[in-house]
């Protein structure tokens, strides 16, 4: 059964044989055509594909940087206000009003026949909420020291 032999006969002549021949060779040239063909479009995709990671990865970063100059401009703000605050004070501590009421109501510096009272619930002078941003902080960090 694996021995079948054509039913159809073929002709042995010249032309057979040519157009046999040139069969054969444009098949091979189709081959080669697309081979090549693959080639280029390979040869041709390989700086797309290299461009479109490095536009990519330039992306990435761009993005990374933004986020970062976000964030200094937030930082810049915050301390474009802090340094406003602290001018301020400086501008009240060069008032010897403020001086002497600050030292007072700090060291509980008194007047000439003037009595302080001091309660547990007087809150902090202004110019110690302007230079700490959280007093309680310090003294959570020594307590657990």
């Amino acid at each position: 059964m694996g021995n079948k032999k054509p039913r159809i006969a073929r002709m042995k002549n010249d032309f057979i044989e040519t157009k046999t021949l040139e069969n054969i060779r444009a098949h091979k040239r189709h081959k080669k055509l697309k081979r090549r063909m693959r080639i280029i479009v390979a040869a041709g995709m390989l700086p797309v594909v290299l461009a479109g990671s490095t536009l990519a990865r330039n992306y990435v970063k761009l993005q990374d940087l933004e986020e970062q100059r976000v964030v200094a401009q937030q930082e810049l703000e915050s301390l474009d206000l802090q340094q406003k605050e602290l001018a301020y004070y400086i501008g009240l501590l060069e008032d010897e009003e403020y001086v002497a009421k600050l030292a007072r109501s700090e060291y509980y510096l008194t007047k000439d026949n003037e009595i302080v009272f001091s309660f547990p619930d007087d809150r902090n002078p202004d110019h110690l909420e302007a230079t700490d941003e959280n007093p309680d902080a310090d003294e959570e960090e020594t307590d657990e020291e």
